[in-house]
């Protein structure tokens, strides 16, 4: 053993309590430098929206670990998932599906307008590319700032289903294309093929039905931006007039506070109703609101 042990010192050059390599630094999180829309991928997961650095990054709920999903996209405006976690991405009015590495246009030009009704999505232009859902057979209803809803059917085809392009509030009891919208900010689909639009600048909230007739399902709002379902057809609403959340009963009759941010912009909702939004002015945070206890920041 003696000759072992000053072999080994010969060899090594020194003490038998040579140095250890350096543990390796723990790498520094992903840097979200400015949180914008939201989107949960129910896997664990919340993709968040980074407008100044142009990427997603999905921040892992559980252990807080950050990942890049896509980069590359300036102006991102609007995430989300589909059935099978596909993310899709509004970004400078044009929206792609990435599917891996790839990203596949699905709607828009480079342009800013209002062109294409009746044709493909993918060679129409957008007018102000606001929020958008994915239906369980691939459609998308998307909002556009400019005064217009529009939907994308399963065949590529976009048309337009409320709204006409000038900015006002009238038509409610008739056709949602002839009637008048004030800067939509977002809508929501609901499992009755419903679609709720946050009538922004008219502080409202507007139902398209099946049959294509537009109402008005709740009023009183100063500035309602996003919208999301929660269970049982029921409604959340960031107001960045009044710097709160609302959860709404399925039918727009009763209100209810349940979160307080500043200047609130985009929603992400769970199945347990915890709430995610992120706050576009002053502090620019994510918050994250539990059914039940404190809000606590995500993302600063």
């Amino acid at each position: 053993m003696l000759l072992l042990l000053i072999a080994l010192l010969l060899v090594g050059g020194g003490s038998p309590h040579a140095a250890q390599p350096k543990p390796r630094p723990t790498p520094r999180p992903i840097p979200i430098a400015e949180p914008g829309a939201l989107a949960i991928d129910y896997q664990g997961g919340l993709a968040v929206a980074d407008r100044r650095l142009n990427r997603v990054v999905r921040i892992d709920l559980r252990t807080g670990a950050r990942r890049i999903l896509v980069a590359g996209l300036r102006e991102i405006d609007a995430v989300t998932y589909d059935d099978q976690f596909r993310l899709y991405v509004g970004s400078a009015n044009r929206i792609y599906r990435i599917d891996g590495r790839r990203k596949v246009l699905l709607a828009g030009t480079a342009s800013r307008a209002f062109t294409g009704d009746g044709g493909p999505a993918a060679a129409a232009s957008l007018d102000g590319l606001g929020g958008f859902d994915v239906d369980h057979d691939e459609t998308i209803v998307l909002s556009e700032y400019d005064n217009r809803v529009r939907f994308i059917g399963p065949d590529g085809k976009i048309s337009t289903i409320a709204g006409t392009g000038e900015g006002g509030y009238a038509g409610d009891g008739g056709p949602a294309t002839k009637a008048l919208l004030k800067h939509p900010h977002d809508i929501a689909t609901r499992a009755d093929r419903e679609v709720v639009i946050a009538d922004s600048h008219n502080g409202v909230l507007r139902r398209v039905d099946p049959a294509g007739v537009i109402t008005t399902l709740a009023k009183g709002f100063r500035a309602p931006v996003a919208l999301q379902g929660g269970a049982g057809n029921s409604l959340f609403v960031a107001d960045a007039g009044a710097n709160a959340i609302y959860k709404l009963t399925p039918d727009g009759s009763s209100r209810r506070i349940v979160g307080r941010a500043t200047a609130p912009a985009y929603l992400a909702v769970d199945e347990n109703d915890t709430i995610y939004v992120s706050e576009l002015a002053g502090a620019r945070r994510v918050l994250l609101i539990p059914h039940a206890g404190r809000t606590r920041v995500l993302v600063t």
